[in-house]
């Protein structure tokens, strides 16, 4: 049990580190969506859109070819495939970047109705090189287990993002240009800070045979991965040629909260996870402790989406204008989404363990293809929401039919009967607190007639209070309710954890020693 253990403090301290990165964004929300309205949004979601593009012609990057060479290779050589992954992710990002600046202004005339936002895409694509190469140089960060180094980072991270964004969106009024300004500055910092430590710690060394070896297990996963963004991107395009840029908006809306998911979750959870797995994946007993260590990962996403299915709506009339709020059905669907991609990432190890990468891209591929006439008939129907509903479905088999494929290259010991209690129970929490109506319930009185009114004298008396004449306190005020809201709906959902000690022994039998004394 150690590696539970240890796979969970450090994934504890990835997601603060996620947590401290997303503050950013999260914080500035409510401003953003003021300020750039739902025009800027769209152009965001755009450019976001080619970003994913060039991101799957990268494999999106290099960090599992990274990890799983590394464990093949012995220990002189182990130093050798960081920097030459760092070397290799940083020169063919930097080449396709490169390419594609030339044609900046036509690209933007297409994507951003204009020509002259060409800038904004050459900010965003600085800001791509960096963030990818600063991802690989991390890795070796992640085999060697130093969450606190990387947690560093991302406070800095989070204080440079957060000021940047301050001054060149609110106070220069940059309006666009200023947020792509700030998330090239903060990919910058980070990328440096990642690529120091590594050269420090491997050198600078490139190893053809090793290079040979990362191209060899990441580009398979390229013609899949451009299948998947096809499917997962074509709802965009359809959406903003045949409704207009400010549906994209609210689209993108929809899916920026769910992917708080993976994240915060999936994401730190695998950067822990991932290594431990690969180095005991030989250990006679390895496959009951994968499936153990799955089962409690289940617990923990489902509990992150209950958060978010139960307090989307909420969370998005507080923050947004009206225009974004009928997002929050597009963000129940998406989150489950979320969900199907993290089980994908442990019920396929198989496949990963195994090198089959050509059947990994394959299974994409395939049920990207699917998913594209799914999303044309679904956008059809259901309009926006459609989008989503894609999505899931197209999720749901490429989860099922690689869980499948992936089993018989290395057989995973699933704990079926605690992972069919956690499903059950999330989707009753749910049903339960999606449709409760609060007002009924003494504590939402308590919290919006006592203690929001403390709060907002308490915001009031900050610099905060006077920004924009006391802006953000007549909004505290205005939704007071709703600030209660989230906040009872949450403590609510906590009671979902007490699933824990039913299929966690050692805390059930702690409980029932301290009860029973």
């Amino acid at each position: 049990m150690s590696e539970v253990r240890s796979t969970f403090r450090h994934a504890s301290i990835y997601t603060i580190a996620a947590v401290l990165g997303k503050l950013i964004s999260f914080f500035m929300l409510p401003f953003y969506a003021h300020v750039l309205q739902d025009v800027g949004y769209g152009v965001i979601g755009m450019v976001e859109t080619g970003l994913a593009l060039l991101m799957s012609l990268m494999a999106y990057g290099a960090q599992g070819g990274i990890i799983r060479i590394y464990h093949d290779k012995p220990p002189e050589l182990k130093a050798r495939v960081i920097s030459t992954g760092v070397l290799l992710i940083g020169g063919s990002s930097l080449a396709l970047t490169a390419l594609v600046a030339v044609f900046s202004r036509p690209l933007s005339a297409l994507m951003l109705e204009s020509s002259d936002q060409a800038v904004l895409l050459i900010l965003a694509l600085g800001g791509f090189v960096l963030e990818l190469t600063g991802l690989a140089a991390a890795t070796i960060l992640l085999i060697r287990r130093r969450s606190v180094a990387f947690s560093v980072i991302g406070l800095v991270r989070l204080f440079i993002g957060l000021g940047t964004s301050i001054w060149f969106v609110l106070v220069l009024d940059w309006g666009l240009f200023g947020y792509f300004l700030s998330s090239l500055v903060t990919a910058l910092v980070a990328a440096a800070c990642f690529i120091v430590i590594a050269a420090r710690e491997c050198g600078l060394g490139y190893d053809r045979e090793i290079a040979r070896e990362l191209i060899v297990f990441q580009l398979p996963l390229v013609p899949g991965n451009l299948a998947s963004f096809v499917s997962r991107q074509v709802e965009r395009v359809l959406v903003r040629f045949q409704l207009n840029l400010e549906s994209v908006g609210v689209l993108e809306m929809g899916y920026k909260f769910p992917v708080l998911i993976g994240l915060l979750i999936s994401q730190p959870f695998m950067r822990s996870w991932n290594t431990t797995r690969t180095e005991i994946a030989d250990e006679p007993d390895a496959p009951q402790r994968i499936g153990r260590v799955f089962t409690y990962f289940m617990l923990l996403v489902s509990f992150g989406g209950l958060l978010i299915v139960v307090n989307i709506r909420t969370v998005l009339e507080l923050l947004t204008p009206p225009e974004f709020w009928p997002a929050y059905r597009i963000a129940r669907v998406e989150v489950l989404t979320m969900i199907m991609q993290g089980i994908y990432l442990h019920v396929g190890f198989g496949l990963y363990y195994a090198k089959e990468t050509k059947t990994m891209a394959l299974i994409r591929g395939v049920m990207s293809v699917i998913k594209v006439g799914l999303s044309l008939l679904f956008i059809h129907l259901w309009g926006l929401y459609g989008a989503a509903f894609s999505a899931a479905v197209a999720q749901a088999g490429v989860t099922a039919w690689g869980s499948a494929v992936s089993q018989r290259r290395y057989r995973i010991d699933l704990e079926w009967r605690k992972l069919i209690l956690i499903s059950l129970a999330a989707v009753s929490f749910f049903v339960v607190l999606a449709n409760l109506d609060l007002s009924v319930l003494g504590p939402y009185h308590w919290l919006r007639d006592t203690a929001m009114p403390a709060v907002i004298d308490g915001v009031a008396a900050t610099p905060l209070g006077d920004w924009k004449d006391g802006k953000v306190t007549r909004i505290l005020a205005d939704r007071s309710s709703l600030v209660s809201d989230l906040i009872l709906r949450t403590v609510l959902c906590c009671g979902y954890l007490l699933v824990f000690p039913v299929i966690h022994r050692e805390t059930r039998e702690k409980i029932m020693r301290v009860f029973g004394s």
